[in-house]
């Protein structure tokens, strides 16, 4: 049995790991970033990117995995197994186990759900000489709707750990992410070398709409019919509307952190710097596209992570208190700021996962994990705190869509599988008040909820 001041040295030695999928419940998809995430650099050296490979759809295999549960089995969560290879779903009871990926998608770097939960995409990238990433679109019987290739590095959506992100848009009918492509005909040591990056705008059924040098930070409108992103080539923040392929040049030295107001207004970084490794500078403002008027919100500057509600007119913000984490509220719409008093939320790194609290479907209730096992609630339009219940999770846990309960890791006692290897954590459900709490799988990396409409 592992001591508790061990177990805690263990727990925090594997927090990059639990980091992995730590945000994969923001609007039902993503995982497995790296602990400590750092921007994107301006490249050093500015190369083309190659050419994106399309390879077309591929059909549905005749065969798919036979559930363990029978029919009735209904999937509401997905993880990557022990191994890190694979993608699975099983039912809350832990019946109905499916592997999803059967090795189609090794060593997926992501979860990303559909947003309305039928499809899955997988991102898998291989960092070796000459890196390969592909992105692949699964339904729920295991067949392959749409599969891409690129010769290059995956480079995701620019901290989507700190800020609102995603890979599908809203609609569920685009996707849009980051590679960094090397040096077609590169030795490995130049393909090595930092490149330009590219945004990768893909429809989900059709293959690539677009690949665009220098695209950066891209951020999906509230209906997804419009794509933010940040161009490093000329330093200029744009809009692409995926249905014609045209773009907007919205202004210069600006970065999209989030759409909010209904899609109304973006909220944009200005005056970008990172005068050091660790370190981050910016102005952060709301834009109104059409006019070009922007209002300062300094509550968001300098890389203070966010949290946006459904309808993009509330914000909870993390913002130290006596030098302890702790949020408040900001209402976007009249720029008024409420302390959360007493509130905390914690995490073993420098960031705090978007997973780790979630808002009710209309933004009137707002719930978060506190770290250490206890979950609390508050009304966004007036603040205050109620301690809802506690579980035994090892800081990793994530919200169902209706909010009536959380999945959770519990690290397990088991040895590693292979000498070396990741250590075993085990997932759990519970009811959010912690009750009714049992055991769903053993030895999983981690897992998100299925979305629901």
């Amino acid at each position: 049995m592992i001591g508790s001041v061990m177990r805690l040295a263990i727990v925090l030695a594997v927090s990059a790991t639990l980091a992995l999928l730590a945000f994969a419940c923001n609007g039902g998809e993503e995982g497995l970033p790296t602990a400590t995430p750092t921007a994107t650099a301006t490249p050093q050296a500015i190369a083309t990117p190659s050419p994106v490979r399309t390879a077309a759809p591929s059909p549905a295999p005749s065969a798919t995995a036979t559930p363990t549960g029978g029919p009735s089995a209904v999937p509401e969560i997905a993880y990557v197994g022990p191994d890190g290879r694979d993608i699975w779903l099983v039912a809350t009871d832990g019946s109905g186990k499916q592997n999803l990926t059967r090795g189609r998608c090794p060593n997926p770097s992501r979860l990303y759900w559909s947003p309305n939960g039928d499809r899955m995409a997988c991102i898998s990238a291989v960092y070796s000489d000459l890196p390969q990433t592909q992105m692949l679109v699964f339904n729920l019987e295991g067949g392959i709707l749409l599969h891409v290739q690129h010769a290059g590095y995956f480079l995701g959506f620019t901290w989507e750990t700190r800020f609102p992100a995603s890979l599908w848009s809203p609609s569920g009918q685009y996707l849009a992410y980051v590679v960094e492509e090397h040096l077609e005909g590169a030795d490995s040591e130049e393909a090595q070398r930092p490149g330009t990056p590219a945004l990768i705008v893909a429809d989900a059924t059709r293959g690539i709409l677009a690949s665009i040098p220098g695209g950066e930070w891209p951020r999906w409108s509230a209906n997804g019919d419009r794509l933010a992103y940040y161009r490093t080539l000329d330093d200029r923040l744009t809009v692409y509307d995926p249905a014609s392929g045209q773009e907007e040049a919205l202004g210069e030295d600006l970065r999209p952190l989030a759409w909010a107001l209904g899609g109304k207004k973006l909220l944009v970084a200005s005056g970008f710097q990172h005068p050091e490794e660790f370190l981050i500078e910016y102005e952060a403002n709301l834009l109104d596209p059409g006019s070009g008027q922007m209002t300062r919100i300094p509550e968001l500057d300098n890389f203070t992570e966010f949290w946006l509600s459904p309808d993009g007119v509330t914000a909870v913000v993390l913002k130290p208190s006596a030098g302890l984490p702790s949020l408040g509220i900001l209402n976007l719409s009249s720029l008024e700021f409420t302390p959360i008093a007493g509130s905390v939320i914690s995490y073993p790194s420098d960031f705090i996962p978007q997973s780790q609290l979630a808002f009710s479907a209309d933004g009137s209730q707002i719930y978060w994990f506190d770290g250490i096992g206890a979950i609390y609630k508050t009304v966004s339009t007036r603040g205050g705190l109620t301690e809802v219940g506690r579980v035994p999770g090892d800081f990793f846990l994530t919200f169902a869509p209706d909010l009536t309960r959380v999945l959770y890791l519990v690290l397990s006692d088991a040895p590693p599988a292979a000498p070396g290897g990741p250590l075993p954590w085990n997932l759990w459900v519970a009811s959010i008040d912690g009750s009714d709490a049992h055991l769903v799988v053993e030895d999983a990396l981690g897992a998100v909820w299925r979305p629901t409409r």
